[in-house]
């Protein structure tokens, strides 16, 4: 009796371990997009108070490089690394910090944080053509899971735009109301400008990460290289373009150094590891398939917290932006299983049922 329980247990272990291992993958990436929701809205309130953009992108991730490090060299163990590889964690260093992440951030001076994280909704498109045009990615567009990622990236992108360009009547009017819409100033323009090449830039580290993860498969300490140029590369720009006085934060009670905190440990380290991870894994297609979740988060906690009234096109762009996402998620796993059973032999599939 005493060994049939323990048997029970095992396969009861072994099932939540199997669940486990099934969905920290969209756990992880949906958290990683609720901290950078609650960082964009941080940030461009910390920006307002007059702190340099630059400046607090160098400290975010000087932070995020020490936090890597450690973690890197405490818990992971690394095949020998090579110029090669030191070569591709500069190249990724460019794309993901000095070119995405000081631009995206940068461009909170001029444009709101959830017109940025509407258009942030264009990267998983652009990965998906980029992963077609790379071979990282098969788009069978006669078959029905052909058929749902294009619908599903239509569908994100249709929700981002109407969230964008359409208000609708007003279902809740609260205190206040966060303006959307870009206006087309100098500033406007420069703004839209920092982030159409911030989100390139994005969308071919993502393709460059999948590359580089098969021949080095050292996630931490990758992360960790690449931040490290990349905060070499922002800091040697920033000191150049921006005045001594300017490195000075204010610290407006607490809220820079929590803003900081957020940024240096979650947003431009852990988030940085899970993708790298999950690009690994599951590839790029799927890692920024939950890239329109951030538009989701950014209305909840705009509504909630901020107190920004509630439109009609909000709620059916939200509607839209998640049955993007489930249609998207739903096609790869459809090809995973496929996978699996041309490779899994009967005999094993006995066993695991």
């Amino acid at each position: 009796m005493n060994l049939q329980n323990k048997s029970q247990l095992e396969m009861e272990g072994g099932r939540l371990r199997l669940l486990w291992e099934q969905c920290k993958s969209y756990l992880f990436l949906s958290l990683s997009e609720l901290c950078l929701a609650v960082f964009l809205i941080l940030a461009e309130t910390v920006f307002s108070n007059g702190i340099n953009e630059l400046a607090f992108v160098v400290y975010e991730h000087v932070i995020s490089t020490v936090f890597l490090s450690i973690l890197a060299f405490s818990l992971e163990k690394r095949p020998p690394l090579s110029f090669k590889i030191a070569a591709y964690a500069f190249l990724l260093g460019l794309l993901q910090v000095t070119l995405c992440q000081m631009l995206l951030t940068v461009s909170l001076k001029f444009i709101s944080s959830i017109y940025q994280s509407v258009a942030l909704n264009m990267i998983p498109s652009l990965v998906l053509v980029l992963a077609l045009v790379f071979g990282q990615e098969k788009l069978r567009f006669l078959t029905i899971d052909g058929q749902a990622k294009v619908w599903g990236l239509a569908s994100s992108a249709a929700g981002a735009l109407v969230i964008l360009l359409w208000n609708g009547p007003t279902l809740f009017k609260l205190s206040s109301s966060t303006r959307l819409h870009v206006q087309w100033t100098s500033d406007g323009v420069i703004g839209v400008v920092l982030l159409v090449v911030g989100i390139l830039s994005a969308s071919f580290w993502n393709i460059t990460v999948g590359h580089v993860v098969r021949i080095y498969p050292a996630e931490l300490s990758l992360t960790a290289m690449m931040n490290l140029f990349g905060t070499i590369q922002i800091g040697i720009i920033t000191a150049v373009v921006i005045p001594n006085s300017s490195w000075k934060l204010e610290w407006d009670g607490g809220l820079t150094l929590i803003t900081l905190i957020i940024g240096g440990i979650v947003v431009t380290g852990l988030s940085y590891y899970v993708m790298a991870w999950s690009i690994k894994k599951k590839g790029p297609v799927f890692t920024t398939a939950f890239k329109p979740l951030l538009v989701v988060f950014s209305f909840l906690l705009q509504t909630f917290l901020l107190h920004s009234s509630v439109h009609l096109g909000s709620i059916i762009g939200a509607v839209l932006v998640v049955a993007g996402v489930y249609l998207l998620l739903w096609a790869k796993a459809r090809e995973r299983n496929e996978i699996s059973v041309q490779t899994t032999s009967p005999e094993l599939c006995f066993l695991m049922s």
